[in-house]
């Protein structure tokens, strides 16, 4: 069975071959489904995104962050203080967001002995965003549906770890992170 990838290509063929051919002479049906196909079939970057929202301050699903990254083995590399950076060039009503950077290079390194491309995921990022009262806090996850089951295991692995980070920032319980 082909992946979603190879789905995509196939889809996308069909899109360049079907703009050769004079559209009277396909059926409606037929170049609506290769534009849905097209537009929505090939897209998994809301697969990708993990994200829960909360009622806590900012500043605590902040530091939850940063605790739970410290506690995964992680190190923090940097801090971007995006919200901030625009309010101080004039926006002053645009809300607080800040991307936490962090790596593990035990886990790097396993990863790109296996997939050298994957560099492009590290640092791993968790973001957070006040929107009028409600937090939300995220991260990209890698793919985890490949042709390499190695670094599909690998990716399931981080996915996992990210997941309880923004679980647990997210969470009021102090002790989720027991549970994983």
């Amino acid at each position: 069975m082909p992946n979603k990838n190879q789905l995509c290509l196939s889809a996308n063929f069909l899109v360049i071959q079907f703009s050769n051919v004079k559209l009277i002479r396909l059926s409606t049906q037929l170049i609506t489904l290769c534009f849905f196909v097209f537009l929505f079939g090939c897209s998994n970057e809301t697969d990708q995104i993990y994200e829960k929202t909360t009622q806590k301050s900012f500043q605590d699903v902040l530091q939850d962050a940063e605790f739970a990254i410290t506690e995964n083995n992680f190190r923090i590399t940097n801090r971007l203080h995006i919200g901030k950076a625009i309010q101080e060039r004039g926006n002053t009503d645009f809300p607080q967001n800040e991307i936490i950077l962090f790596c593990n290079l035990e886990i790097a390194e396993d990863m790109l002995k296996i997939e050298p491309r994957y560099i492009n995921y590290c640092p791993y990022k968790i973001t957070v965003t006040d929107s009028g009262g409600t937090v939300t806090i995220g991260t990209r996850l890698l793919p985890y549906i490949t042709d390499n089951p190695e670094m599909d295991n690998i990716s399931k692995y981080i996915n996992t770890i990210l997941n309880s980070m923004v679980e647990y920032a997210a969470s009021e319980d102090p002790f989720i992170l027991d549970d994983n």
